[in-house]
This record gives structure tokens, C-alpha cells and sequence, in this order.
């Protein structure tokens, strides 16, 4: 996050309680112009000029104010501090980072390029995969617009039905096809599928669940990995920086892998990273082959948590532990262990 976007945060809700609360409250209330809300606009871009903002329904207040990354993860972690900062919700306003699906959707139609679009019309294939859903959607309309506008379409419609988080944690490939896929059916009960399927991905406690993954590493050795499901920032919007921890095993298997006394010290020691950690990160996957584990972990670069990690490894007692700290709010560096 830069340090103008986080000024920009106490400065907007400043602004927010000194005059923008009441300028919103006419414009919504019909006695005034969207133009007036110019402000509003600048306050959102002086944060960062990518986030996007709307007004919606509330569930608990009247009005929900939503500035939202727009499913650019490198601002996900900026759209949440910014929520973090804002004052306790009130009958008037309650506030957001993710678009919420609109439950009328079906029935709705949407102003686009200069044509009327009903939703309802949206049909889709999905297909499951390990750990996400791919899509097809369609929509007639797609006959007469360009590909941008198709693929503006199908995302805007993803997030009305299905809401930006479930979109952004759910949804794996994305396809706008010119005809309606042979097995499709109404977008609007795409919902549903997702919603079995995210439920069979978490455990007890709501928290994502872990998957094997099992591959060859460059010494023809294999490489075994643990990840969690779904491996997506969205599900920490906080935590932006990653934390590879390289931990040397001394216990080995011939295929190069954790033996019964290194495995219980490896397991020891995530315990000890995780306990320094704390709520300031998570360790989200980790990989063996030939003598080596990578831990990957994710944690908010505002804090000090990197550091509370490296101290923690290199008391490792069987070889030099050491731990690299990069910038990576889209968690790029473990899309290979995706699933």
C-alpha cells in the first residue's frame, strides 16, 4: 500500500463526516445531481485512482456506500484498509469493499454502451474443477458488440448475480462465448452451484481447507505441497507481502522428502511462525523436495511481521533457514500451487 493511499484514507472519512455524508444523503434522496458528488470521485482517486466507487442498498442501514478494488487484486488490500477506517454503520449509511449480488438481478436490466440489457437473459456452463468453477456466459447481445465489451458484460453480470467476492474467490477461467453453450442454463442459478461448491472447500469453522498437490521437481525428484483452498488474496485482503521461508531438513527420505524426526520439526516450527504472526499474516502452502521445505506465507507489509518471522526460522537447528520478504499483493508467487 503506498503512503499517499493510506493519508488519503483518514482524509477521506474526514471529509466524509464534515460534509460528504450530507451531500451523498441529497443526491440519493433525489434533491440534488450526481454532480455534486465531484468530490467524492477526487477523495475516492486521491486513495488510489483504480478504486471505484457506487451507492446501493443497505442491508442494515438505508444507504451502502462501496468503494471497491473492481477485481484488481494489487488494490484489494487498500479497499479493505479503507473499510477498516470507516465509522460504525448508523441507520443511513453502512459501508463496503465488495460489490454484494443483487437478489433482483433476474428481473433487472442495465444501461451499457447505449443499450438496455436484461440480466435475466444471461445464460452460462460451468464446469467444476479441483478448487474453482469455470465458466461460459452468454448473453445475445454479445452477437452485436465487440470482444471488450462481451468481457465487460460477463464480469459485471458474474458479480450481479453472484456478488464480487464469491466471483473473485469461485470463479476460475471466463469465457464469453458468440453462442450459448450446448449445457448452459440461467445465469441466475449459477448462485446456488457456487454456494455447494464453497461449502465443500471450508471446514468447521468457515476456514478454507488444504489440498495435496504432488509434482516432479528439475532433480527428477518429487515435490510434494500442502495449499490452501482457495489459494486467492481475497480471502486475506489484507495481507499483500509475501514470505518465503527456505527451511533445510537434515531427516530425508530417498525421494528427497521429510523423515519422521525433521517432519515434526518442520511442523514445530510452522506452529512457532504462525504463533509470531499472529493475525498480521497466515501461512497459506508449503513444498518439499530434495532437503528443502518453502514455506509461503502472507502478511500485512504495514506491520512488522516479516521480521517476527525471520527471527522465529533462523533458530532453526538443522541447517540455515532464511527468510525473503516481497511485495506481492495479487499472491502471484503461489499461483502455481493454485490447484
Amino acid at each position: 500500500m503506498s503512503e499517499a493511499g493510506a493519508d488519503g484514507i483518514p482524509a477521506f472519512w474526514q471529509w466524509w463526516a464534515s460534509e460528504g455524508s450530507a451531500l451523498a444523503g441529497q443526491v440519493v434522496a433525489g434533491q440534488a445531481g450526481p454532480e455534486i458528488l465531484a468530490p467524492l470521485t477526487e477523495r475516492v482517486a486521491a486513495i488510489d485512482p483504480g478504486l471505484q466507487w457506487e451507492f446501493g442498498p443497505g442491508r442494515e442501514s438505508l444507504h451502502l456506500l462501496t468503494v471497491t478494488a473492481a477485481g484488481d487484486p494489487e488494490l484489494r488490500a487498500i479497499a479493505r484498509a479503507w473499510l477498516q477506517a470507516a465509522p460504525p454503520s448508523d441507520l443511513t449509511w453502512g459501508y463496503a469493499d465488495l460489490r454484494a449480488a443483487d437478489s433482483g438481478a433476474a428481473e433487472s436490466t442495465i444501461e451499457f454502451a447505449g443499450r438496455t440489457i436484461a440480466l435475466g437473459d444471461f445464460v452460462v456452463a460451468a464446469h467444476r474443477g479441483s478448487t474453482s468453477i469455470d465458466v461460459a456466459v452468454h448473453h445475445p447481445v454479445f452477437a452485436d458488440v465487440g470482444e471488450d465489451e462481451a468481457a465487460q458484460l460477463t464480469y459485471l453480470a458474474l458479480d450481479c448475480f453472484l456478488g464480487e467476492e464469491a466471483t473473485e474467490t469461485w470463479i476460475g477461467g471466463v469465457t464469453w462465448p458468440g453462442e450459448p453453450p450446448l449445457d448452459s442454463f440461467p445465469l441466475r442459478h449459477l448462485g446456488s452451484i457456487v454456494r455447494d461448491f464453497a461449502d465443500g472447500h471450508r471446514d468447521a469453522d468457515g476456514a478454507p481447507t488444504w489440498l495435496m498437490l504432488r509434482g516432479t521437481g528439475p532433480s527428477g525428484l518429487p515435490v510434494l505441497a500442502m495449499a490452501q483452498v482457495p489459494l486467492r488474496q481475497i480471502t486475506f485482503p489484507l495481507f499483500d507481502t509475501h514470505l518465503a521461508v527456505t527451511i533445510p531438513y537434515a531427516d530425508r527420505t530417498a525421494e528427497g522428502l521429510p523423515a519422521a524426526s525433521s517432519l515434526e520439526a518442520l511442523r514445530d516450527l510452522e506452529d512457532q511462525l504462525t504463533e509470531a504472526i499472529g493475525a498480521d499474516g497466515r501461512i497459506v502452502a508449503h513444498q518439499s523436495h530434495d532437503g528443502v521445505r518453502l514455506l509461503h506465507a502472507y502478511a500485512d507489509g504495514r506491520t512488522d511481521a516479516g521480521e517476527r518471522a525471520a527471527a522465529v526460522a533462523a533458530d532453526w537447528p538443522e541447517g540455515d533457514a532464511q527468510t525473503v520478504v516481497t511485495p506481492d499483493p495479487g499472491w502471484a508467487l503461489v499461483n502455481h500451487l493454485a490447484g
